[in-house]
């Protein structure tokens, strides 16, 4: 590395997780007398943090990493490559032997570990690959540089995932369900009270299924209670992302009873046909689901209800397609995000017949676009 303050750039591809998970990995290597500088090309370390959710995230992801790659064997030959986020909990040991020049690669639970990797290639000269199936409760957070460009504090509250929806690599890349006890987030917060941060975002990948398998009778309605208790100088907290089928009475009132919780409640239905959605795992039916938006209207005054859809999913027929669609038109949501389906090594999913032929699958997608902008946006 280059003498004085080493440097670096994190390259940040994916969702607010991954965006946390950055700020998380910058605090790292600021504590340690690292500098945070904006041209990446001048880092002497360079981080590519990852998606693996959909292809095309690992893909852009990796265009850059190959255009980064022959930048730096003329301009910047002693610059680290790091490989971080969910692609390397993904690809695991294939990652290496498919881009030989990546010089780190830390998975998604191993962030905390990140100074102690560098040191490690520091001796070695040579590629270092630390990957950790879970998160390890034992091993806390203690370093967060929060991106000045948000008005509101990443927080994650857990990590992981216990659903294995058939389509979703996330289990696989980021390990089974983990909680932060109560205790450490409060902590968390408590640090933020001198920073210009007053509202909090609480993040996990399913976040109101928090403390399950940590706590018997404490629950996200409880934590989102003490934490409006605790810390009254905060104006609001908002979280993401929640599964339908954790979505409780409790937590509903829960959000009626307190103001400062963001009206925006994002639940992620995924398709309106009840025999795709027993396909994908996701363990409710569009009945439910319909109840539990009625609920949250008729409890939460001003609330708005936002989605995630997937078109094209393996076997999908056009009246299953067409069910989708008419789900959009009936419950108007507030905001939609919507792809097409994408195949993920190692999902049930990935395995079935029937796979959707691209062309129908962009097709669907732009029927779909037309109808949330004919019918979504309201409430």
């Amino acid at each position: 590395m280059k003498s004085g303050k080493p440097s670096f750039h994190i390259l940040t591809f994916g969702c607010q997780m991954n965006k946390s998970d950055s700020e998380i990995l910058s605090g790292s290597l600021l504590s340690a007398g690292y500098v945070s500088i904006d041209d990446p090309h001048l880092s002497n370390i360079l981080i590519f943090n990852t998606c693996a959710v959909r292809g095309n995230a690992e893909n852009r992801a990796f265009a850059r990493m190959r255009e980064f790659n022959s930048l730096r064997k003329k301009k910047n030959r002693d610059q680290l490559i790091v490989v971080s986020g969910c692609v390397p909990q993904y690809e695991k040991d294939e990652l290496l032997k498919k881009y030989p020049f990546i010089d780190i690669i830390v998975g998604a639970n191993s962030y905390e570990y990140l100074l102690e990797i560098l040191s490690e290639w520091n001796k070695k000269k040579g590629a270092v690959i630390k990957l950790i199936d879970d998160k390890d409760p034992e091993k806390p957070i203690k370093h967060i540089e929060r991106d000045k460009n948000f008005d509101q504090a990443f927080l994650p509250i857990m990590y992981g995932c216990n659903n294995f929806c058939s389509y979703c690599i996330v289990p696989f890349t980021r390990g089974r369900e983990v909680s932060r006890t109560k205790e450490d987030i409060f902590l968390s917060i408590e640090e933020l009270l001198t920073s210009s941060y007053k509202k909090l975002l609480l993040l996990g990948q399913n976040v109101n299924s928090y403390g399950q398998g940590l706590y018997e009778d404490y629950d996200f309605a409880d934590l989102l209670q003490d934490i409006l208790l605790k810390f009254d100088w905060l104006e609001k907290v908002d979280f993401l992302t929640s599964h339908p089928k954790d979505i409780t009475d409790k937590l509903i009132e829960v959000i009626a009873k307190n103001n400062k919780i963001g009206r925006e409640i994002h639940f992620p239905i995924q398709h309106g046909d009840e025999r795709i959605l027993k396909l994908m795992n996701r363990g409710y039916t569009v009945q439910q689901y319909k109840e539990k938006v009625r609920k949250l209207r008729e409890k939460v005054p001003g609330v708005r209800i936002s989605t995630d859809l997937i078109v094209g999913f393996p076997g999908e027929t056009e009246e299953e397609f067409t069910n989708m669609v008419n789900i959009v038109k009936e419950l108007g949501f507030f905001r939609v995000i919507s792809a097409v389906y994408s195949p993920r090594k190692g999902t049930k999913a990935a395995e079935m017949s029937e796979q959707v032929d691209i062309k129908i699958k962009k097709r669907r997608l732009s029927e779909l676009n037309q109808a949330v902008k004919d019918y979504a946006f309201k409430g």
